[in-house]
């Protein structure tokens, strides 16, 4: 897992208030009710399970993301564009 300059400030500014919490790589829910669909992204977290989570450590930031996940979808890139924000993409 990899991550872009700007997004590892955009994310460690979110935390600032946060001592405790952590980014978490997920699937996220888009819309919702019945018609909601699923996105790779990010989330603030405070639980982890340390028997099925991997974290990597990028300069004092932890990023957490379920094994079964990682193995599935391989090497990530979590980048930032100013018209989307945080970004979570699997590297070609």
């Amino acid at each position: 897992m990899d991550i872009t300059p700007e997004a590892k400030e955009k994310l460690k500014e979110f935390l600032q208030d946060n001592e405790d919490g952590f980014v978490r790589v997920a699937n996220v829910p888009i819309g919702a009710g019945c018609t909601a669909k699923f996105a790779l992204g990010v989330t603030l977290d405070e639980d982890k399970d340390e028997d099925n989570d991997l974290t990597f450590t990028f300069d004092n930031l932890s990023v957490v993301i379920d094994k079964d996940l990682h193995e599935s979808l391989g090497d990530l890139l979590i980048g930032f564009a100013p018209d989307k924000g945080i970004t979570v993409s699997v590297k070609t």
